[in-house]
């Protein structure tokens, strides 16, 4: 109206400002930010304030396999600067006693080739062992859904990520996705190949001693 050279009072511009917000605020389905001064301006518009969902508070913690399975938990990693891929793994028995951990360095690749090369690393270290009954837990989502379908598995990991579910369907295999908070040891395991040289799998037959206060 200003711009159309019309004169208005200026309590009328202020009854289409609020008007306006207030037709456009009342269209959101978005929650408001829970702070108090812009709580404060919504309710000076008149707006239906939609409350923040409650956060979900959850235990994560990690779990002992059943009697006679062995756990394996894995994590890979990669850093952009430099540019740096790890995997890392760790198998535990029913007691939570640890029997070997592996990390490794894979130079330059991103996250997802990592946390797939952890898996084939620990299925392979499996096979190697003969165990019969395994429980593979990641942090991965993608990782699982490779699992249930090799469809998006690299190309260069293929002929390898077939043979390690060729191993498995021979066996007594579940896997399963934990939170990173419950993975902490094979995240650190992972971290570990940082320091180790490229194509180097170093193989531990005890938790390191640099890692073993946040074993979990």
């Amino acid at each position: 109206m200003r711009f159309q050279n019309k004169v208005i009072h200026w309590k009328i511009i202020i009854n289409h400002i609020i008007s306006a917000v207030y037709m456009s605020g009342s269209k959101t389905s978005k929650a408001a930010s829970p702070d108090i001064r812009e709580f404060a301006i919504l309710k000076s518009f008149k707006i239906n304030i939609h409350l923040p969902k409650t956060p979900i508070i959850k235990e994560i913690i990690w779990s002992p396999p059943i009697f006679i399975c062995i756990k394996v938990n894995t994590d890979g990693a990669a850093t952009k600067n430099p540019p740096n891929a790890v995997a890392g793994g760790i198998f535990r028995n029913d007691a939570g006693n640890c029997l070997g951990c592996f990390t490794q360095n894979l130079g330059t690749a991103n996250a997802y080739y990592a946390e797939l090369l952890a898996a084939i690393l620990a299925m392979e270290f499996a096979q190697s062992k003969c165990y019969n009954h395994l429980w593979l837990e990641t942090d991965s989502q993608l990782v699982c859904l490779a699992i249930k379908s090799s469809a998006k598995v690299p190309w260069d990991l293929s002929n390898r990520w077939h043979n390690c579910m060729f191993f498995v369907k021979s066996i007594t295999f579940v896997y399963s996705h934990v939170y990173r908070e419950g993975n902490t040891c094979a995240d650190d395991l992972a971290n570990l190949g940082l320091n180790y040289s490229l194509t180097d799998f170093v193989l531990f037959d005890s938790i390191p001693d640099s890692i073993r206060g946040g074993v979990q």
